[in-house]
Order: structure tokens, then sequence, then C-alpha cells
């Protein structure tokens, strides 16, 4: 009965399957955390060039009302993240400079990444 349990080979997979499951899953979460960090980043260096752009173009751009309200669009396009964005605005008379720093989102922050920080300029046209 033992010799005959020993040369079966039921259950001899089962470890083995069981390690390449788990380092599947591990690679495909990490992938996804990537990904979004990833899309994470496009969308705050997005909405802080369409943010300097706006002040940029605007024909009062030496108001302060102008950066604010491109401020408030740009915290909007954000969403949740933008309630605890920090952003800095550099009005000059030939450009315009928004920098955005975001906490970054998902299991990256555990590798090092904690915050997104992206900059935006944009040259103002000016008719003379």
């Amino acid at each position: 009965m033992t010799q005959r349990r020993l040369d079966a080979d039921e259950g001899s997979g089962l470890v083995s399957s069981l390690a390449g499951v788990t380092a599947f899953l591990a690679f495909v979460l990490l992938a996804v955390h990537v990904i979004v960090g990833l899309y994470a980043a496009s969308v705050v260096q997005d909405a802080a060039a369409e943010a300097a752009r706006r002040v940029a173009g605007a024909a009062s751009t030496d108001l302060p009302a102008s950066a604010a309200e491109a401020e408030v669009a740009l915290r909007h396009s954000l969403g949740g993240a933008g309630r605890r964005a920090s952003v800095t605005w550099s009005l000059g008379d030939d450009s315009v400079r928004v920098t955005v720093r975001v906490q970054r989102p998902g299991l990256l922050r555990m590798l090092g990444a904690e915050e997104i920080v992206r900059s935006a300029s944009v040259r103002r046209e000016i008719l003379r």
C-alpha cells in the first residue's frame, strides 16, 4: 500500500501550481499599479498644461483672478486628488509657469515614489 501511494502522481503539482499562480498574480498587481501611476502622472501633466495655456491666453493675465480661475479648473480636472494638490504659479512678462504636486495613488508610494511633480510653461502671445 505504501509503495503504490509513493508511485502515484496525484497532488504532485499542487505546490508548484500555487507558486506559479501567486507569482503571476503578483506581476499582474505590479503591472496594474505601474499603469495607474503612469496614468495619474499623465493626467497631472495635462491638467497643468491646460491651466498654463488658459492663463497665458487670457486677455487679463496680470490679474490674479485668471490664475485663480485656472487653478479651480485644474483642481476640478484632477478630481479627488485636486483637493490635496499643491499648485504654484509663476506669472512672468512673457511666460506663465505652473507646478503641480499630487500624492501618487496606489502601492507605488511604498516603493519610494511618494508624489507626482509636474510643471508646464507656456509663452504669452502679445499683439503689437
